[in-house]
């Protein structure tokens, strides 16, 4: 009897262990376009998605809103161990009219990262160009359902640029959501998931972000973020259409990877 009630209570403190300690590896989904019939590597359709959520919520996960993450890097705040962050880049018009409607359905908050001299305009970047969501449809999304994050004013590739050309490209990104009153996080996306290779450069980026009130920016690296050491070199996991459902499971458990 003894010895069943300490197991219990070793298994209860593992447990709780595992409740508070994010130590597993906290997954930050990538998302772009969603469509009804149509799968790529930058497009998901509405059906899986759906799947998608379904899933999150039938195993557990809490999709929390990305100030949560914000919370932890600034001031220590825990996470749940089960706890994955949805964002889509871009601010594609269809986002709006597909993918919306099922996060309002399953209450669950993302953020769109945006280059914001797009905002009203088209996709120009892509091999097909989409039309991209204005000033007033953005405003009209739910702010307790969706945020906004930075995502270059001019969906620049860091990865090529010098340091005076990133910087005024970080001041205008920031500066065309002050002058148009949307409301955005400290919180920036690498168009193409590109930076600096040089070291002496990368360093400067960061600081010039820090200056700017940047707090954290996220890479595409497909793990899961394991630990915090780099604000500025957060993970997220490519989410494509045409990965198998199967793929995105392993990609959620942080055992599949992809090269760019």
């Amino acid at each position: 009897m003894i010895y069943a009630l300490i197991a219990i209570v070793a298994a209860f403190f593992v447990w709780l262990s595992v409740m508070i300690s994010p130590k597993r590896g906290i997954p930050v989904l990538m998302y772009h376009k969603v469509l009804p019939d149509f799968t790529d590597d930058l497009t998901v359709s509405v059906l899986q998605l759906e799947e998608h959520l379904q899933f999150l919520q039938s195993k557990g996960y809490q999709i929390l809103p990305l100030e949560r993450l914000i919370g932890h890097l600034t001031e220590k705040e825990k996470l749940p161990a089960n706890a994955v962050f949805i964002t889509f880049d871009d601010g594609y018009l269809n986002n709006l009219k597909y993918a919306y409607p099922i996060l309002e359905r399953y209450h669950a908050p993302a953020t769109i990262f945006l280059p914001t001299s797009y905002i009203g305009k088209t996709s120009s970047w892509d091999t097909k160009a989409d039309d991209l969501m204005n000033v007033a449809q953005l405003k009209s999304l739910n702010p307790a359902l969706i945020s906004f994050g930075l995502h270059s004013h001019t969906h620049q590739n860091y990865k090529t640029a010098g340091i005076a050309e990133i910087a005024n490209d970080l001041q205008n990104n920031i500066h065309f959501f002050k002058q148009s009153g949307l409301s955005f996080l400290p919180a920036f996306a690498y168009p193409y998931g590109g930076r600096p290779k040089n070291k002496i450069l990368l360093k400067q980026m960061k600081e010039a972000m820090q200056s700017m009130g940047v707090i954290m920016a996220f890479r595409i690296g497909n793990r899961l973020n394991r630990s915090f050491k780099d604000n500025y070199e957060l993970q997220r996991l490519d989410i494509r259409g045409s990965d198998s459902f199967s793929v995105f499971q392993k990609k959620l458990a942080g055992k599949a990877k992809i090269s760019f």
